[in-house]
């Protein structure tokens, strides 16, 4: 998401800007703005950035700037995510059992410190924000 995942849209802000310039005094914090996206879940944010990453370890898309070619776009990762289960899926269907669940193993062990690393490099809010420190 490349640290824009929950930035207001830019209509909403600028709306906000115009009502502020009109003589509102101080704004209210405003603890719901407009998004343009909805945010993806955090195992869903995982699983794109293991697709980037050919399912081998976790990779962060590059920050795009103008005159940039776009090298890899999120969205377009559904597809290795697709092709991703059904291997799986059709590895099941045709290997024993014990052999496809000795790789998924495998693969997670192979997998947790590249996951340790992604959640040790994001910055992560609370959701109970009841306590203040």
């Amino acid at each position: 998401m490349s640290g824009a995942g929950a930035r207001p849209s830019a209509e909403y802000t600028w709306r906000e800007i115009l009502v502020g310039l009109a003589g509102a005094g101080h704004a209210p914090l405003d603890e719901s703005p407009e998004l343009p996206s909805k945010d993806w879940s955090w195992p869903r944010f995982l699983l794109v950035l293991l697709a980037h990453g050919w399912f081998i370890r976790p990779k962060a898309f590059p920050l795009g700037r103008a005159d940039d070619a776009i090298s890899a776009n999120p969205r377009k990762m559904n597809g290795r995510i697709a092709a991703f289960a059904a291997l799986w899926v059709l590895a099941l269907l045709v290997l024993p059992l014990s052999w496809v669940a000795l790789a998924f193993g495998a693969w997670l062990i192979v997998l947790i410190p590249g996951l340790i690393e992604i959640y040790t490099q994001f910055q992560h809010e609370p959701n109970d924000t009841s306590t203040t420190i």
